[in-house]
């Protein structure tokens, strides 16, 4: 019998709650609360442009490192110790960065932070799925990724008013919430066996080949490339090629933000009633249509549709796709796969900023860029359904 089936606020909102910190310390502010930041180092003289645009990079390449190490080190030391040490060293990285520090130093830390990240989203949700009843599995996940959207929300209105003060307040205060996040997140934080160790010699897993994991993949890796621009690109766009203002492009950020911490939730509410699958594939499609609506209006109604539809979603669907990857694979699978699928996720949508920058250098042309986008997503949305019902392939 699981925790959350013995009853008690403890039983089932425990590991909910401590997720949610997880995710928050990880993802939400780990790897989306540094660049609101960015003005206030500038003026400070604290770096240059270059330096945290930099950093920037070099946190999704440790989000990267972290996620493919994830495994290895909850194997090496245990789930909870692995948790602890990330959470530890992500206050760290905030905790430091309150001082002027050398550009390489700087952007030494930030790479940390992407890697404690990528640690925490990859072990923390099969925690979550593995002590909660079968029943409630897609709203306690939803509610647990709901922390990275919560981060959205807070680097878009907390952060920056932190920041009015100077850096050094800013980086103090982003420190001490992640700390009381980390004692919240280890005082609820259920007991996990490590994932277990695959032999050398044994075959590559089955699930590995299963066509509704692989299109599962292709739908989560063409939203990773879709949803690109808009994070990118689409406040910059509105704000001033279309000429709507700095503030308007600011307040669909936030809308977006509010997005991203609701959709989680709804996603798993409904994933409780419907299944993983439908639920999955209406975002994605949703998200399709958000992504092309700015090559086709500059509506600004619509345009903040677009940002809530395409770039909010996004939360929702990462909580969507993990709990359809414990369907596909089984919870003994399900950190492993979750990891593939994580990794796979942010190499895509690091090459797809690099694709869409030098398309966009190249023509000039926002509306093909926000098209090619949607497009993507819809092509993904469409091998995994056409996967979904296929066999997998017979043993040997």
């Amino acid at each position: 019998m699981t925790p959350a089936e013995t009853g008690g606020w403890r039983g089932f909102f425990g590991p909910i709650l401590a997720g949610y910190c997880g995710l928050l310390i990880g993802v939400g502010m780990g790897r989306f609360g540094y660049p609101p930041l960015i003005p206030a180092m500038v003026e400070a003289g604290w770096a240059t442009p270059t330096t945290l645009h930099l950093a920037g990079a070099f946190n999704l390449a440790g989000y990267i490192v972290g996620a493919g190490t994830a495994l290895a080190t909850a194997r090496a030391l245990g789930v909870r110790p692995a948790i602890a040490l990330a959470s530890l060293l992500a206050v760290l990285a905030f905790a430091v960065s309150a001082v002027p520090l050398p550009g390489w130093a700087f952007i030494a830390l930030r790479a940390l932070s992407g890697a404690t990240g990528g640690v925490l989203m990859i072990v923390i949700p099969p925690v979550v799925a593995n002590v909660v009843a079968p029943s409630h599995r897609g709203r306690a996940n939803g509610l647990a990724f709901a922390g990275v959207g919560t981060g959205f929300v807070l680097s878009g209105t907390a952060v920056p008013a932190f920041a009015a003060g100077g850096p050094a307040g800013a980086w103090l205060a982003l420190a001490a919430a992640l700390a009381l996040a980390s004692v919240v997140m280890m005082a609820l934080l259920p007991r996990s066996a490590p994932p277990v160790a695959a032999n050398r010699n044994d075959p590559a897993p089955a699930w590995r080949r299963e066509p509704a994991f692989l299109g599962l993949a292709a739908a989560y890796c063409g939203a990773a490339a879709g949803y690109v621009p808009h994070t990118i690109f689409f406040v910059d766009h509105v704000a001033r090629d279309l000429g709507f203002g700095l503030a308007i492009g600011g307040w669909i950020w936030v809308a977006a933000g509010a997005t991203a911490v609701v959709a989680p939730m709804v996603a798993g509410l409904a994933a409780d009633r419907f299944g993983y699958a439908p639920v999955l594939r209406v975002i994605v499609a949703l998200m399709a249509i958000g992504a092309a609506i700015p090559a086709l209006t500059h509506n600004l109604v619509l345009l903040t549709l677009s940002a809530m539809m395409a770039g909010g979603l996004m939360i929702g669907l990462g909580s969507s796709t993990s709990g359809r990857t414990r369907e596909i694979v089984g919870p003994a699978a399900h950190t492993a796969a979750w990891a593939l699928q994580t990794v796979a996720f942010a190499i895509v949508q690091a090459a797809a900023a690099y694709g869409f920058t030098a398309l966009l250098a190249a023509t000039g042309s926002h509306a093909l860029v926000f098209a090619l986008a949607g497009a993507i997503m819809a092509t993904g949305l469409a091998l995994e359904l056409m996967t979904a019902r296929m066999r997998p392939p017979a043993a040997g």
